[in-house]
């Protein structure tokens, strides 16, 4: 239990993929009892493996685990006001999103008041490119971190309306970064249509991403245009107090 959890934790100080070798020269365990440890953490999604390079990083549900620590909590602290604005002038649900370990993560959600609504979930969120959120956490990564998504990402789940390979998902975050946002409709037949914006911390780095989202059937072209311009204006206004409050929340 202790050299897995040492691994665990040699994983999350790197924050990206590393190799058995490199492992057991900052472990101090060998190369075979490495591997051994890794293959039965990779079966409970503690870890992930990349089967080109044969390296490993921290799974889903490490990331699951380690949200019960709330580390998101300056995020959730700085942004809430913001979204219950958005979800009160919009009349929809919004969501903050962030990515930590190279995983979309829920921060924080307010579900519409009505029947028919959009729901969303706090923790790890599995195909992000399906969401306009999500899409906005990616297009403003490093080009490395979009590569291994788009070569991880598993295309058949996502349904229609969705890249089907790595450069069309790659072709979506290239122009999601030129617009500055994206807008999503019925991804995966969800019969959903979303926008998502950037929010930047004072050092012009991602700090997280603000979605909002409607059934279809609520909302019409026209509709999708204003929900968009007011949630540029609510993400402009975010990274703004932020860079004048450099005591703000930091990215983790």
């Amino acid at each position: 239990v202790d050299k897995a959890l040492r691994l665990l934790q040699a994983l999350d100080r790197h924050g990206d993929w590393l190799g058995v070798r490199d492992l057991s020269r900052l472990l101090g365990v060998s190369p075979p009892a490495v591997h051994s440890l890794l293959k039965t953490l990779q079966a409970a999604q503690f870890v992930e493996a990349n089967a080109i390079t044969r390296q490993y990083r921290l799974g889903l549900a490490a990331v699951r685990l380690g949200s019960g620590a709330d580390p998101l909590a300056p995020m959730r602290r700085f942004a809430r006001p913001f979204i219950e604005t958005l979800a009160a002038n919009s009349d929809e649900t919004a969501v903050v999103l962030s990515w930590q370990h190279d995983h979309a993560v829920g921060v924080d959600w307010i579900q519409a008041d009505h029947a028919l609504a959009v729901t969303h979930r706090i923790g790890a969120i599995e195909h992000p490119i399906g969401l306009a959120s999500g899409r906005v956490l990616l297009a403003f990564q490093e080009p490395a971190v979009q590569q291994r998504y788009a070569r991880a990402e598993t295309y058949a789940r996502l349904g229609p309306n969705s890249p089907r390979t790595p450069a069309e998902a790659l072709a979506i975050l290239a122009r999601v970064a030129r617009d500055g946002y994206a807008v999503t409709e019925n991804v995966g037949a969800s019969g959903v249509a979303a926008v998502g914006a950037p929010v930047f911390d004072a050092n012009d780095r991602l700090l997280f991403a603000v979605g909002c989202s409607a059934p279809i059937s609520r909302i019409g072209p026209a509709q999708l245009v204003q929900l968009r311009n007011r949630l540029l204006d609510l993400t402009t206004e975010m990274t703004a107090r932020l860079r004048r409050d450099s005591a703000g929340p930091t990215r983790e």
